[in-house]
């Protein structure tokens, strides 16, 4: 497609010549499709600078008569003089007498902060290009060689707005076309590219979506759905994005239904056999991913939004650190709560002890009489808990020296191993000792026992009376050195376990999975406290006065017996544990915002996520993809996923949004109609259009809102289309 435009010049009679000349079937140029309309205009935008290069292409869908007005208007406001240019006013006036819907595309042959004068360019002539770009006057820039293009490219990156960028061949002699002539020939040339009917329509869509019809490379997906057959008809599914609108009941979702083989439905079963639809394709099941109306919500509400195919996004927790922690502390603080009853307990017992001299129990017994120290056989032994902890260290470290990831770290595990070899040899050496120890005296312990059964037995009622007194005065001695003990004994309340960080990060496809608990970086004390004891305790210096075992009884959240103590106790710490451990999922983006959790935002997210997720499927179905999404984040987010798989994927949609079909610039719409069961379509790229079929009419007449996005992107939508 190409147009010829001369300087402030229009010849009807050589459009009319070059339209005869294509359609003749013996034409020597095949490949020429379409011929617009054109003038390259000299025209002064602001006062104070020079004239710039600027090429209107008008909509003359080469109608003889439109074509003779375009050249009537510019005889009637004829340049004459060599250097002579349009003030913009006129310029202005021009166009709008000609009536016809226009693309301006200015000429910009270098950068456009370079206001220099000497190019008629675009800069030469205003002071502010991006301004006039911003506002939709100018369309399009030309340049002419393929560095200026990169300038341009750099030049307009930060605009909100793109803007398309054409080559343009300056050629003052056919012969030597694209080049200006026979002596000056631009090497560097190249025709631009655009993937659009050649049409003034399809130039208008290209100029209107840079970023999808502009330079778009072949799509390199494989697998791929080529149509759906209606009896002998074939409804075309292009390799690229495919959108079905029609109204609700048109049997859009029986479409998608058949393309991806869920078929079970009866209402799917019965218009697939009133319309013999066949779907011609024998892809796989795992190479196509299929979003049916409400899976969205399903999933949220059923938290498995983000569940990958092979598992869960979210990584387990281990939450050990916290809950040996929370477990020591339980069971210190229950100890020395314990230890405080018990010297109370003792302390107060002293008063009621008693025991009565007896000269006459002093005399010795036939048999040997032969007591033990209450607690004779029990030893604490401090060495038992650490030999199990480094016994667990060492068979860590054999674990993680097995490993792959460690190979190269094969001579410090040896050293670590001997290093911890040693410490549990010194250990171990200690524990055998206390354990020799408690061995021999539980023996002797039992010994004695069986000893003073025998001898109990076998002796007179005498003997019996003084082995019961040498009893009764050895239990009083433990009850004093209890006493004693206990009263010397330090209560070492434990301290509070500190906060600790309970969350695990799995980034992934420019996402952050994060799995969160409820302990996680902040202290838990309080809610220990709270889940453990009553009101009345719940702080550690109401804890300290916890001196009976009533008391204690009275403190514990739930306990209404001092036999249910232990129970209730492990009962509500299983309960604190289980809370605290709890776990939050939550996503954040490449920057460690957080997404929000609304479904909304999570559905916005999803569709992202998974774009972005793309290597094991090719094709893409989705009935509805807007639901839950507001047309602003449709518009600056929702469209660019899409935009960012369309040369690499099939996308097949659903939907009743304009924005969807209109701004995504979709490769084929597909209008289905229903009429009491029979299917119909029409379809087409946006730009299409034949003596049935105008796609764009389809989408202003049968979406809500079509054709005010119609206008908004075209700016032209409505005039003489």
């Amino acid at each position: 497609m190409f147009s010829i435009t001369d300087h402030n010049r229009f010849d009807s009679d050589l459009y009319e010549a070059l339209i005869q000349a294509l359609n003749n079937p013996d034409s020597p140029y095949p490949f020429i499709k379409g011929v617009l309309a054109g003038i390259e205009f000299d025209v002064k935008l602001d006062e104070g600078m020079e004239k710039c290069h600027i090429i209107a292409i008008f909509n003359a869908k080469n109608d003889s008569a439109k074509l003779k007005h375009i050249e009537s208007v510019i005889n009637n406001k004829l340049l004459l003089e060599k250097n002579a240019a349009y003030p913009k006013n006129e310029f202005e006036e021009v166009l709008k007498e000609i009536g016809l819907d226009t693309i301006l595309i200015a000429s910009q042959s270098k950068d456009i902060h370079n206001h220099n004068g000497k190019h008629n360019a675009l800069s030469d002539s205003v002071a502010d290009v991006e301004e006039i770009i911003k506002v939709g006057y100018i369309n399009a820039l030309e340049f002419q060689k393929p560095k200026v293009e990169g300038i341009l490219i750099n030049n307009l990156t930060n605009l909100s707005l793109p803007i398309s960028l054409f080559s343009g061949s300056d050629c003052h002699d056919w012969n030597y076309y694209p080049y200006h002539d026979a002596t000056n020939q631009n090497k560097e040339f190249h025709h631009s590219k655009a993937k659009i009917l050649p049409t003034f329509k399809g130039l208008l869509m290209a100029v209107t979506s840079a970023e999808t019809r502009f330079n778009r490379r072949d799509n390199i997906n494989n697998i791929f759905f080529d149509g759906i057959k209606f009896g002998d008809k074939v409804v075309p599914i292009v390799n690229g994005v495919n959108a079905i609108i029609g109204e609700n009941g048109s049997g859009k979702t029986t479409l998608l239904k058949l393309i991806n083989g869920k078929t079970n439905d009866s209402y799917v079963k019965k218009l697939i056999s009133e319309n013999n639809l066949k779907v011609n394709s024998d892809i796989e099941a795992a190479k196509i991913k299929y979003i049916q109306q409400g899976d969205i919500i399903k999933k949220f509400n059923d938290q498995t939004l983000f569940k990958a195919e092979e598992g869960n996004n979210f990584n387990e927790l281990d939450s050990s650190v916290f809950i040996k922690a929370y477990t020591d502390y339980a069971k210190n603080l229950k100890g020395v709560i314990s230890d405080t009853i018990n010297r109370e307990r003792v302390t107060n017992g002293l008063s009621k002890l008693t025991i009565t001299y007896d000269e006459s129990l002093q005399d010795k017994c036939y048999y040997i009489d032969i007591s033990c120290q209450k607690g004779f056989e029990t030893i604490n032994n401090p060495h038992a808990q650490p030999l199990k902890d480094i016994n667990d260290l060492i068979s860590k470290v054999e674990e993680l020296s097995k490993q792959e990831y460690f190979q190269d770290y094969t001579e410090q595990f040896n050293l670590l191993r001997n290093e911890l070899n040693t410490i549990r040899a010194s250990i171990d050496s200690k524990n055998k000792v206390v354990a020799f120890e408690t061995n021999v005296k539980n023996i002797m312990h039992g010994c004695i026992k069986d000893y003073s059964r025998t001898i109990k037995q076998n002796s007179n009622s005498k003997d019996q009376e003084i082995q019961e007194y040498n009893s009764k005065k050895q239990s009083f001695i433990d009850s004093i050195t209890d006493a004693i003990k206990l009263s010397s004994k330090s209560l070492n309340w434990p301290t509070i376990p500190p906060v600790l960080h309970g969350v695990s990060t799995n980034p992934k496809s420019g996402f952050n999975f994060n799995r969160e608990a409820k302990y996680n970086g902040v202290s838990m004390i309080e809610s220990f406290y709270a889940k453990m004891f009553v009101n009345q305790y719940n702080n550690i210096e109401k804890q300290k006065d916890i001196n009976t075992i009533d008391k204690f009884k009275e403190a514990i959240r739930n306990c209404t017996s001092i036999p249910d103590i232990e129970d209730i106790w492990n009962e509500n710490f299983n309960k604190f544990i289980l809370e605290s451990i709890k776990t939050n999922d939550y996503i954040t983006d490449g920057t460690n915002q957080q997404i929000g959790n609304t479904l909304g935002e999570m559905s916005l997210s999803y569709y992202k996520y998974f774009t972005q997720d793309s290597d094991n499927w090719n094709v893409l179905i989705v009935d509805q993809p807007e639901d839950n999404i507001s047309n602003n984040n449709i518009s600056t987010n929702l469209i660019g996923y899409f935009n960012h798989i369309r040369s690499e994927k099939q996308l097949i949609f659903v939907t009743h949004n304009p924005l969807l079909v209109v701004n995504l610039d979709v490769d084929n719409i597909i209008f289905v109609k229903n009429n009491k069961g029979i299917l119909t379509t029409s379809q087409g790229c946006l730009e299409y259009e034949d003596e049935q079929t105008n796609v764009l009419e389809i989408i202003a007449n049968n979406m809500d809102g079509g054709k005010e996005t119609i206008e908004k992107r075209l700016k032209v939508y409505g005039k003489n289309n």
